[in-house]
């Protein structure tokens, strides 16, 4: 039996000067899944996610969390939040002490442990993220790519059940984008869920179990990466892009070079792995 630990029902969320940037949106994220939400600037996806954490306040419908609906007091959405992380697409909005180490430790701190725990958190999250020789050096010294890695960390102390990434992998070259996608392999794998949003549909097809599709602040279509991208009639009326590993398979369909469909890749290795065999 599936087990969804967050879902809206009919969530909409109309900004002071009127802007409706989502209109009765309906989902349900199982638990322990790689999930991605895809569309174009402006489909709405970091107002959804800001909305999953309580950063900002539907204007109708319900966030519901484990089964129960979210309450907006401070004890509630302090609850929440704990549990529910959320990663910015720019780490400058994120980091704000001197050191890696009082950045990472700050959450963790007002969850009022004891120091030992604090510091066992800290360490295992740095470790985790591939940053604990850094822990002594100041933020302000770090790369980009090192920013990002810390501001995920910084989640990582408070032992969350979901963690959730706007556009992780932007201004990122390809080896580090692979190595924060590695990042969230390890995390999931712990048992948390992860979401996240993206432009990269190359990303999108290879990781996720899980896709849902944006425009205009609804949920156009959801469902597995070969049910999102192979339709094409979505494709066009979204402005996405057809990921290069489904486009070359169903052209080698096509010229009867391959023949069965039985497995489709969902990464260089398992298209390789089909043209040779």
């Amino acid at each position: 039996m599936r087990e969804y630990i967050l879902e809206t029902k009919d969530l909409s969320f109309k900004y002071p000067d009127g802007t409706k940037a989502l209109k009765s949106v309906n989902i349900k994220i199982e638990k322990g899944k790689k999930i991605s939400f895809i569309g174009v600037n402006g489909s709405g996806k970091s107002t959804l996610f800001l909305n999953f954490n309580g950063v900002l306040k539907p204007s109708g419908g319900s966030l519901i969390y484990k089964g129960n609906a979210v309450k907006y007091n401070q004890k509630s959405l302090l609850e929440l939040r704990k549990n529910i992380g959320i990663v910015f697409q720019d780490p400058e909005n994120q980091l704000f002490s001197a050191s890696v180490y009082q950045e990472v430790s700050f959450g963790a701190m007002n969850l009022k442990l004891e120091e030992t725990e604090v510091r066992r958190r800290v360490d295992e999250a740095l470790k985790n993220i591939g940053m604990y020789d850094y822990r002594e050096k100041a933020v302000h010294f770090l790369s980009y790519g090192q920013k990002k890695r810390v501001s995920i960390a910084d989640i990582l102390v408070m032992n969350p059940e979901v963690i959730v990434f706007d556009e992780p992998t932007s201004s990122l070259d390809p080896k580090h984008s692979s190595q924060i996608i590695d990042i969230f392999d390890d995390i999931n794998e712990k048992g948390i869920t992860v979401i996240l949003s993206t432009h990269d549909v190359e990303i999108a097809y290879s990781w996720s179990d899980y896709i849902f599709v944006m425009k205009d602040g609804e949920i156009v279509k959801e469902g597995t990466p070969y049910e999102i991208f192979s339709d094409d009639k979505l494709i066009n009326e979204c402005y996405l892009q057809k990921p290069l590993i489904l486009e070359t398979f169903e052209n080698l369909i096509k010229s009867g070079k391959v023949k069965s469909t039985e497995t489709i890749p969902r990464n260089k290795q398992e298209l390789f792995q089909l043209i040779n065999a």
